[in-house]
C-alpha cells in the first residue's frame, strides 16, 4: 500500500515538474524577419523622439524659421555665434589713446552702460565688436581724432539656456560665456539614471531667426571622452535629454525586473544586467517579446550559445521589450524542484528554486 502511495506521489510530482517547466512563450517569427521589422521600428522611434523635442522647443521659444534636419555635431558643427550684450552683463572698455577713459560697467536694465565723458551709451543687442564701433564713433564726434576702443565681456548673464527632460535639475539657467556642454550638465547636477544616451540641442540664429537642431552622443562624450561633442553653449540654447526606454526581464534569471535601456543594449547585455541565467534555465529557449501594436507581438527564440556567438547582436532593445528565459525540466530537478520523503514515506516537502533567485 505504501509503495502505491509513493508511486502515486512520484507520478503527481513528475506531472507538477513538467507543468512548471512548460514553455511560456512560443516564437512566431524568425530572426531575419524580426530584424527587418526592428530596423523599421527604430527609424520610426527616432522620428517620434525628434518630434517630441520639437514640441518641447516650440513651447519654449518663438521661431520664425525652423529647420527640420537633425545633424550630428560632428558632421555639422554648430555655426560660430557671437553673443549680444544685455541687462546684467559686465563689460570692460579700454581706450588706447587715454587711460582716463577706460571703464568697467554693467549693462543696465534698459541696456545702457555709463562711460567717462560719454555718460550713458546704449549697447543693448550689440555684439562686443559693434559696441566698440559705436563708442569709437561717439568719441570721434567730439573728443578724439582717431580713437581705438576695445570691449571685453567680463561677465555674460543676460541670456538664459533651457534644460529640458532627464536632467537632475531641469529648468532655465543664466548663460555664462565660455561654458561648454559638460559644464552645463554639471550645473544641472548631471542627468538622471533613466536618461537616454543622446541629447538634442536647438540653437537660434539671432540675425536670420533660423533654428538649427543637433544630436549629441552623450555616451561618446561622457563615457568615452570624445571632446568633439563638448560643444560651446550659446545664450538661448535649448538642450533636451529624453528618458531611456525600459525593458522587462523575467523567467529563469537571477534578478528579474524592469531595467532602463542604456544606449544600444542587446539581449545579452540585458541578461547580464539581470544577474545572468539561473541553473534551471533552458539555455535553448531565451525569448524576446516585442509588442508591434494592435494587440500583436513578435516573439523570437534564441539559445544562449547563439547569443555568445553574436547572433542577434544587431537587434537593439526597444522600449517595453520583454526578455523571458524559459525553465527546463532537467534544470528544475537538478536545482531542487522536487520533494523529500520523510520517515516511512511521510513528511513530504516541496521546494521551488524560482523562489530562490540565487540558485
Amino acid at each position: 500500500m505504501i509503495k502505491k502511495i509513493i508511486l502515486y506521489l512520484l507520478f503527481a510530482f513528475t506531472f507538477i515538474i513538467c507543468g512548471c517547466a512548460s514553455e511560456q512563450f512560443e516564437s512566431n517569427v524568425d530572426i531575419e524577419d524580426f530584424k527587418q521589422q526592428d530596423n523599421q521600428q527604430a527609424n520610426k522611434n527616432k522620428t517620434v523622439q525628434q518630434n517630441i523635442f520639437k514640441q518641447q522647443n516650440d513651447q519654449l521659444a518663438d521661431k520664425t524659421v525652423q529647420q527640420d534636419m537633425f545633424d550630428s555635431v560632428l558632421t555639422a558643427p554648430p555655426e560660430d555665434f557671437e553673443s549680444t550684450l544685455g541687462p546684467g552683463d559686465l563689460v570692460t572698455v579700454n581706450v588706447l589713446e587715454s587711460e582716463e577713459l577706460n571703464a568697467e560697467a554693467r549693462v543696465s536694465s534698459r541696456g545702457y552702460i555709463s562711460l567717462p565723458i560719454l555718460n550713458q551709451v546704449d549697447v543693448r543687442d550689440l555684439t562686443a565688436a559693434e559696441a566698440e564701433e559705436k563708442i569709437e564713433s561717439l568719441l570721434k564726434e567730439k573728443y578724439l581724432n582717431d580713437p581705438h576702443v576695445s570691449v571685453f565681456v567680463k561677465e555674460k548673464i543676460s541670456d538664459q539656456i533651457t534644460l529640458v527632460g532627464a536632467f537632475t535639475m531641469p529648468g532655465n539657467y543664466d548663460y555664462i560665456a565660455g561654458r561648454r556642454l559638460l559644464d552645463t550638465i554639471a550645473v544641472a547636477q548631471g542627468v538622471t539614471e533613466d536618461a537616454a544616451n543622446i541629447a538634442y540641442l536647438s540653437r537660434k540664429n539671432r540675425k536670420t531667426g533660423a533654428v538649427k537642431n543637433y544630436i549629441i552622443d552623450l555616451d561618446a562624450l561622457m563615457k568615452r571622452g570624445n571632446m568633439n561633442y563638448n560643444i560651446a553653449i550659446a545664450g538661448g540654447d535649448v538642450i533636451f535629454v529624453p528618458e531611456a526606454g525600459k525593458c522587462f526581464i523575467d523567467g529563469a534569471v537571477r534578478n528579474p525586473g524592469t531595467y532602463p535601456i542604456k544606449g544600444e543594449m542587446t539581449i545579452t547585455e540585458a541578461i547580464v544586467l539581470a544577474g545572468g541565467l539561473t541553473a534551471y534555465a533552458d539555455n535553448d529557449k531565451i525569448k524576446l517579446i516585442r509588442h508591434i501594436g494592435n494587440g500583436k507581438r513578435n516573439i523570437i527564440s534564441l539559445s544562449f550559445s547563439e547569443l555568445q556567438k553574436g547572433v542577434g547582436d544587431s537587434i537593439r532593445l526597444q522600449d517595453q521589450d520583454v526578455i523571458y528565459a524559459e525553465s527546463s525540466t532537467s534544470g528544475l530537478l537538478s536545482t531542487g524542484l522536487g520533494f523529500d520523503l520523510g520517515f516511512m514515506g511521510t513528511g513530504i516537502q516541496y521546494r521551488n528554486p524560482s523562489v530562490d533567485r540565487r540558485q
